[in-house]
């Protein structure tokens, strides 16, 4: 079982309280959870994502507003994390579409593509990626009233990998291009359409992992200079693109869509799921093209995002994020900080440390048994817990943490007081798995706290030296 090492710090992370709110209905078997509220009053794009080395697990998401676009991790539990944020000169700005590049077909990063709006109020496209742990870095920008929609390809004829770029602003024609691992582009079609479309404005776009509708690239289209709306395989990019219909188009009052997605395997593989933002549902799409209601009473529907073992839906709408997984499956409490705390992790300083505490992301029951702490040694350390049936797990150490290592293990007993679910102490969105906290404590040479060293401080360094604290 994947264990992750938890350090004893709250950087970044924010739990929100989410107030009253209407709930979608979704089919028997399933549940469906809010994970998150509408943050910055603009609607996000999303990226699912299992990345437990990287960016960790849940969902990407991406909001433009006022002149700021910040992206964000959402996990499965509600806990929010700051990814990176950057501002643009222009307030008028619009997330179109952010994706883990999972298949490494460019390089294994988080990617998004912003639209940009000048004063003339044309769009253009900045395009940004992003390290974990790292700043949104711009890896190009077209000022040429171009704004990209994109997909990751792999292994295209007489393209090979990367990622394709179709551009969803202007009145006539698609510009059709091309993204090499190195940012390089390349136009393939500065018209590419499909016969009798004078235009096309993507709503979603990916690439059909099962092979069931083509293999090619998946397009759902909602057109607002011809006001139809259609779905669509996209193949033979390097030929500038031959498309097939798979529905429509029709008249845009009969259909409009928010977004599409599709996974190649578990519960919501093999099947396109779009959002239909006429009726605020959530409709799946066979390979002829029929349409059938799977979620209602969204309000305001828009993004949707499957992860890629399939097993996880997440949607927005004017009430935040949610989460859709087959029942059985929800995320068990996680740890959401530990305390005292240090930034990324470094060792505490200052006085011994006698006790120590961790928050829950709910209120959680437990008994001594459920924790084992260790020293540096791995020798176990004497402690007493107290708290359950609250957020906090308090920690009396029966040895102080004075210049060494503890590694706190709270095991997978440790259940919810509202539902009975064990913790979900690995982070992999389920419950189950223990987690790991580590604290660690170190001398500093200002001993007595005064901003200055001094005689005094070199003589509580020698009678630590003396005592054996490292």
């Amino acid at each position: 079982m994947r264990v992750p090492i938890i350090a004893a710090s709250t950087a970044g992370v924010l739990l929100v309280a989410l107030p009253a709110f209407a709930q979608p209905q979704v089919p028997p078997g399933f549940t469906v959870r809010r994970i998150a509220p509408l943050l910055d009053d603009a609607l996000p794009q999303l990226s699912a994502i299992d990345d437990p080395g990287g960016f960790g697990i849940g969902v990407a998401t991406a909001v433009a507003d006022e002149g700021v676009l910040t992206l964000r991790l959402i996990e499965p539990s509600g806990t929010i994390q700051a990814l990176g944020a950057i501002a643009e000169p222009s307030d008028q700005i619009r997330a179109m579409r952010v994706r883990l590049d999972t298949d490494g077909a460019v390089d294994g990063r988080l990617h998004c593509s912003l639209r940009v709006r000048g004063g003339t109020g044309e769009g253009e496209t900045a395009y940004f990626t992003l390290e974990p742990g790292g700043p949104l870095v711009e890896a190009w920008r077209r000022t040429d009233l171009v704004v990209y929609d994109f997909e990751f390809v792999r292994g295209q004829p007489g393209l090979g990998d990367g990622a394709v770029l179709l551009d969803t602003d202007g009145d006539g024609g698609t510009e059709l291009s091309f993204m090499r691992p190195d940012f390089s582009m390349q136009l393939l079609d500065s018209s590419s359409l499909p016969a009798g479309r004078i235009d096309l404005d993507v709503q979603g776009v990916r690439r059909d992992a099962t092979g069931r509708y083509g293999g090619g690239v998946l397009l759902a289209d909602t057109e607002d200079n011809d006001l139809v709306s259609a779905i669509y395989e996209l193949r033979d990019l390097a030929g500038g693109g031959d498309y097939r219909a798979i529905f429509g188009p029709v008249p845009w009052n009969e259909k409009r869509y928010g977004d599409l997605d599709m996974a190649a395997a578990g519960v919501f593989g093999g099947i396109i799921y779009v959002t239909e933002t006429l009726t605020d549902e959530i409709q799946t799409v066979d390979e002829l093209g029929t349409h059938t209601t799977w979620a209602t009473e969204f309000t305001n529907i828009d993004a949707l995002s499957i992860s890629d073992d399939g097993a996880s839906m997440y949607v927005a709408d004017q009430n935040g994020v949610w989460l859709i997984r087959e029942s059985g499956m929800e995320p068990g409490p996680v740890v959401l900080a530990a305390d005292p705390s240090t930034p990324a992790g470094s060792p505490i300083c200052g006085p011994a440390i006698t006790s120590l505490r961790v928050i829950f992301s709910e209120p959680v029951r437990f008994v001594d048994s459920d924790v084992a702490i260790t020293d540096g040694d791995g020798n176990p350390v004497g402690f007493d817990a107290s708290g359950s049936g609250s957020q906090f797990l308090l920690i009396g150490l029966g040895t102080p943490l004075d210049g060494d290592t503890y590694t706190v293990t709270i095991r997978d007993s440790v259940v919810a007081v509202a539902t009975g679910r064990s913790i979900d102490g690995d982070r992999d969105g389920s419950a189950g798995g223990d987690a790991l906290i580590r604290y660690s404590h170190a001398c500093r040479a200002d001993f007595d706290g005064d901003g200055a060293l001094t005689i005094f401080d070199f003589l509580a360094f020698q009678n630590a030296f003396d005592a054996g604290c490292p």
